[in-house]
């Protein structure tokens, strides 16, 4: 089952970061190999053409054939993600969208992350360039596998900006759970403590898409660079992109959108929240809602509040640890007595967010950047200049970029094995605090103002323990 996932999926990444936190264990290169900065340190060393190759190999080995993936279920992706996780029993469990910030505050709560949307790769030679021709690609399979699993949406996202580097070797297919099913629900019942509370991470994130048919739709572009207007129209930015790729068209030609959905990767569908309801109110849990418009929007406010946790623990908090995509390390930030601020990629967007941030909270005497590589320079990315002139500029003592080769970024294969060891290597250690509990997140928020922070997210409650 793990074969047809994908390592580098954020929901893939978010289980396994958080289920391995609970178990005393960092997340070592995604969880899923070595964590070596002497392997990294030969990995960024290859020559630019080989480092290129090497994520287009990588690509291809974390794909699967259609044949495989063809019986894949719903209660697959459901059983795989309740197998991370012990028995409980849990305070809390936070399902739906994946953010960072959300598995720095499940990990904070010793809750469970229960995603709602998996990437599958599909094996697949495709011009990244051909929207239309991908769009055809998948749409046998896609077909077969939506009739299949009433219970699953599926949107075939492909982006060649920033997914460029992996396109070529498989289809993205990105399920979304429409309804618990019997494996999660039975997760909630028998592993939550009892009064628990279930947080829904509502994404309210939307993207243009091509209706295939019932719950089968094609995303052309995704989070994180560009607008949707401009994958579709083009811009002299992506004309030169395309140059710079070496393909021979200047702008895309995708299929014309018919609707906007949630976004394939992160944006949640409500149409989940009917089952959450229904289990809670058989065993008595509360729903909260944490609603936001982007990933990283929930970001300031759970960087503050581990500020505000730290510093009743009567630790420093000095320490800004920044992340970006898959690359959060929540068993590190603790022992650090760090502060987390994870960003959706590496984006200009993302970078005026941290600054923004910065500019209005009192100054971290350490800022480390940690950066994703994605293996080409795509459209709107911040350089890692830029980077770390901001960690430099913001911090009071010492900033800059952390277990990033600067030479080898956006092509830095062996940033994700160097990540882990950057942090070990960081002096000062502090004891694993126990769990945050609800009380004390809900007189964070009680006194911390909501417009003390960029994007504040809306918390509601959708429902109170009873019974």
């Amino acid at each position: 089952m793990s074969r047809t996932l994908c390592d580098f999926d954020s929901s893939v990444a978010a289980v396994r970061a958080v289920s391995r936190f609970m178990r005393g264990r960092d997340f070592r290169a995604l969880g899923a190999g070595p964590a070596s900065a002497h392997l990294a340190a030969l990995a960024s060393a290859l020559p630019a053409g080989a480092q290129r190759r090497l994520f287009v190999t990588a690509g291809r080995f974390q794909s699967s054939r259609a044949s495989r993936v063809r019986g894949l279920t719903s209660e697959d992706l459901a059983s795989w993600t309740a197998g991370q996780y012990g028995p409980g029993p849990y305070p809390a469990v936070f399902i739906g969208s994946v953010s960072g910030a959300a598995v720095h505050l499940a990990a904070a709560m010793g809750a469970p992350v229960l995603p709602q949307t998996y990437l599958v790769p599909v094996r697949a030679r495709v011009d990244p360039d051909r929207p239309r021709n991908a769009l055809t690609a998948g749409m046998e399979l896609g077909r077969a596998m939506v009739a299949a699993n009433p219970d699953l949406s599926l949107c075939h996202m492909h982006d060649p900006s920033q997914d460029r580097a992996m396109l070529v070797r498989f289809l993205y297919f990105r399920f979304k759970r429409l309804r618990l099913g019997a494996v999660l629900e039975r997760f909630l019942e028998e592993r939550l403590a009892p009064g628990a509370t279930i947080f829904i991470v509502d994404c309210t994130l939307t993207w243009p898409v091509t209706v295939l048919g019932e719950r089968h739709s094609f995303q052309f572009g995704a989070l994180g660079g560009m607008s949707p207007d401009e994958y579709v129209s083009g811009s002299d930015r992506v004309a030169e992109h395309l140059a710079q790729q070496g393909s021979p068209v200047r702008r895309w030609d995708p299929s014309p959108a018919d609707e906007r959905q949630p976004e394939a990767e992160w944006g949640y569908d409500d149409a989940l929240t009917e089952d959450i309801s229904e289990v809670a109110a058989r065993r008595g849990y509360r729903v909260r809602r944490i609603t936001l418009e982007e990933p990283e929007h929930l970001s300031p406010t759970v960087a503050e509040l581990y500020r505000w946790w730290h510093h009743r623990r009567g630790l420093p908090a000095e320490r800004l640890l920044v992340e970006t995509y898959d690359q959060w390390e929540p068993y590190w930030t603790l022992r650090l007595g760090a502060v987390p601020f994870w960003l959706q990629f590496t984006a200009d967007s993302s970078l005026d967010l941290l600054e923004r941030y910065l500019r209005g909270v009192e100054p971290y005497r350490q800022i480390g950047v940690n950066l994703f590589s994605n293996g080409l320079l795509s459209v709107g990315q911040a350089p890692v200049a830029e980077w770390r002139k901001v960690a430099e500029r913001y911090a009071a003592e010492s900033g800059g970029t952390l277990g990033v080769d600067e030479r080898a970024f956006p092509w830095d294969f062996g940033a994700t094995m160097r990540h882990r060891p950057a942090l070990a290597a960081l002096p000062e250690r502090y004891p694993m605090p126990p769990p945050l509990r609800v009380d004390e997140l809900d007189e964070f928020l009680g006194h911390f103002p909501a417009t003390s922070a960029p994007f504040p997210p809306r918390v509601e409650s959708l429902r109170p323990a009873s019974g």
